[in-house]
């Protein structure tokens, strides 16, 4: 890897700037990313660096517009100083390779199947820009920091096999491929090792891991046996992978945060079959049903999309209330973003922007009286809820608890412990 020209005398350690779009997996990657380079000084992205790096996101076409701007703001240095690096990768990569050439003087566009090698490419193995769906292994380099986060992501699957009709994700993503059981277990003692005591599981598709006779019931149970581990979050799950005998097996795990979240995206069968979904609203009642027989003051939300072809002003008071009627803790809102080469980019009946901004800010509205209303259900019922302090503050801790709520707690408490409060003697914060 070639640093920019200067005296020998006055050369540093490498200053590289990494900026990450999207889910949590896209953020274990970069914190691998940064950690494969060795000895670099991190700096922010809006500073000089000698390399800098993009890992985007191309899940709506807000994250594409954000995903460019990055990358022009990284040719912007690159024009002041030649010698700078810039290197994008991730999901929008995967997907445009050409417009991103398009862009400027790039210096390399990574796949996301070797986005972990970067570092090794850099340093002059050869880049081959592979199609993401000849990928038939999960990507695997162990990690023991985060970036500066006080929690740990890690992932342990990637790609998806639903193709949903409004997803480029699968695309950009590849197969289902699962991390083997052994090296999960590993990465997770490597985490504990290094201080963290909550780690957040995270895949393209989480419920579909597999590696032999292991499922994702079997990763949680192994994690939460390693002792300096205090709580095991799941992140986002497909609502028919949350099955009742998977319910069973977590709800044995003291570790676990009663926390759910599902990307449900419609509340109205007609629009789901159009989706491509493969359940009904029937199902999601009765999964929220279930998920509160085993954790009555659980923490259950929604990733919702506004605005789908055809979806009509009925049609999205059929989602309304439905998602009224369910006894939920907050709802995740977007508009509908129409992504190439996907089913629903042809389908008839495109609505204006207006219609699903208004739309959007409705569900909002909602969310907020759900998150309200389950905040003085969980005060109501005196829930004691547990979190790692990530303030630095010698006179409160601020926890993301586990039960999804952000809290400021009097007091002195080391930054990333556990510490465990009745919410009642407890300062909601904003998520």
């Amino acid at each position: 890897m070639d640093l920019p020209s200067m005296p020998k005398s006055e050369r540093t350690k490498p200053r590289i700037a990494i900026s990450t779009l999207g889910c949590k997996t896209n953020f274990y990657e970069s914190a691998v990313i940064a950690q494969s380079f060795g000895d670099i000084e991190l700096v922010d992205f809006d500073q000089n660096a000698d390399i800098y790096i993009i890992n985007t996101c191309t899940v709506t076409n807000r994250t594409d517009y954000k995903s460019r701007n990055l990358i022009r703001k990284a040719l912007a240095f690159k024009s002041d100083r030649p010698s700078v690096k810039v290197v994008v990768t991730g999901c929008f990569a995967q997907r445009s390779f050409e417009e991103i050439c398009a862009l400027g003087a790039v210096d390399l566009v990574v796949d996301n199947q070797n986005k972990l090698d970067i570092a090794d490419i850099l340093a002059g193995k050869e880049n081959h820009f592979t199609d993401i769906m000849d990928a038939t292994d999960f990507a695997y380099k162990p990690v023991d920091s985060m970036l500066g986060h006080t929690r740990a992501f890690q992932k342990i699957q990637d790609g998806c096999d639903f193709y949903c009709a409004y997803c480029a994700v699968p695309y950009a993503r590849g197969h289902s491929r699962s991390a083997r059981f052994p090296d999960v277990i590993e990465q997770a003692k490597l985490f504990a090792a290094n201080g963290f005591k909550e780690i957040v599981l995270g895949g393209v598709n989480l419920g579909l891991y597999k590696c032999g006779d292991k499922d994702l019931a079997d990763v949680v149970t192994g994690i939460a046996e390693i002792q300096d581990i205090e709580l095991i979050r799941i992140s986002s799950i497909e609502p028919q992978l949350l099955s009742t005998g998977l319910l069973q097996n977590l709800k044995a795990v003291e570790k676990l945060c009663p926390h759910f979240h599902i990307p449900l995206q419609s509340g109205s069968d007609s629009i789901l079959k159009n989706m491509g979904r493969h359940y009904n609203t029937l199902l999601i009642k009765e999964l929220v049903d279930s998920i509160i027989s085993y954790y009555p003051d659980s923490a259950i939300g929604f990733d919702v999309i506004c605005g789908f072809p055809a979806e009509s002003d009925e049609l999205f008071d059929e989602t309304y209330q439905f998602l009224q009627s369910l006894p939920i803790a907050y709802l995740h809102v977007f508009p509908y973003s129409k992504r190439k080469d996907t089913k629903a980019e042809k389908m008839p009946g495109h609505l204006p922007n207006i219609i699903k901004s208004r739309r959007v800010k409705a569900l909002t509205e909602l969310s907020n009286s759900k998150r309200l209303a389950y905040i003085t259900r969980l005060r109501d019922n005196g829930t004691v809820c547990r979190g790692i302090n990530e303030s630095t503050s010698s006179k409160y801790a601020e926890i993301l608890s586990d039960h999804y709520i952000r809290l400021r707690i009097p007091g002195t408490y080391p930054q990333g412990t556990l510490v465990n409060c009745n919410i009642r003697d407890c300062e909601v914060q904003a998520n």
